[in-house]
């Protein structure tokens, strides 16, 4: 954790020195969305839950159509477990009073790549990776009781409508590895659609 903390404020540091050079146009801005999440897999609902997501975001202009967009964002993700858990978790394993409801938190560090459509509408996409920070939740009864893993690596696609200095956007992210830290039995996947506003400051 304190490599991953480390390397995020290396990366702002730099991004931050290169926006001060004029070949360089670098911008930045602050956003924030409704984070709708679900997990499918053995034991989850596959439902989606409302959350928030809210960070900042610099973007650098690679020619009049491209440019590279990343983001250190705060991600709230809310799942609910299915009511046949123990089925799938019943050696000593599952916990028969957990609430079926799931609160995680995410250091979130996306790097888009933006196409401008026209003046108006962009489309994005790019990997993400994910630090769990906050984990609540009591499935499980043995082990160190947490039944999802700290790293999590998925994909995002979305679409952008800007606005001067706003943009609304909506965004698809998709899961690549498995969350899942009781075993190795079953996947975890998760999805999440967001919408929101930024709002570019420089």
């Amino acid at each position: 954790m304190r490599v991953f903390c480390t390397a995020i404020f290396f990366s702002f540091v730099a991004t931050t020195g290169f926006a001060q050079t004029k070949d360089r146009p670098w911008h930045f801005g602050v956003k924030g969305d409704v984070n709708m999440s679900a997990i499918s897999g053995n034991g989850m609902s596959g439902s989606y839950r409302s959350g928030f997501q809210g960070g900042v975001y610099a973007e650098r202009a690679l020619n009049k159509r491209w440019s590279i967009q990343p983001e250190l964002l705060l991600t709230q993700s809310n799942y609910t477990r299915s009511d046949d858990f123990l089925v799938y978790y019943n050696d000593n394993i599952g916990n028969p009073f957990a609430s079926k409801y799931i609160n995680l938190t995410y250091i979130s560090l996306p790097v888009m790549i933006k196409y401008n459509l026209n003046s108006y509408f962009s489309v994005l996409a790019g990997p993400q990776y994910s630090q769990l920070v906050y984990d609540a939740e009591s499935l499980l009864t043995a082990g160190d009781g947490k039944a999802f893993k700290k790293q999590e690596f998925s994909g995002n696609i979305g679409a952008q409508a800007t606005l001067g200095r706003l943009s609304f956007y909506v965004r698809y992210n998709q899961g690549f590895s498995n969350i899942n830290n009781i075993d190795g039995r079953y996947s975890w996947m998760s999805r999440h659609i967001q919408a929101g506003l930024a709002i570019r400051i420089l």
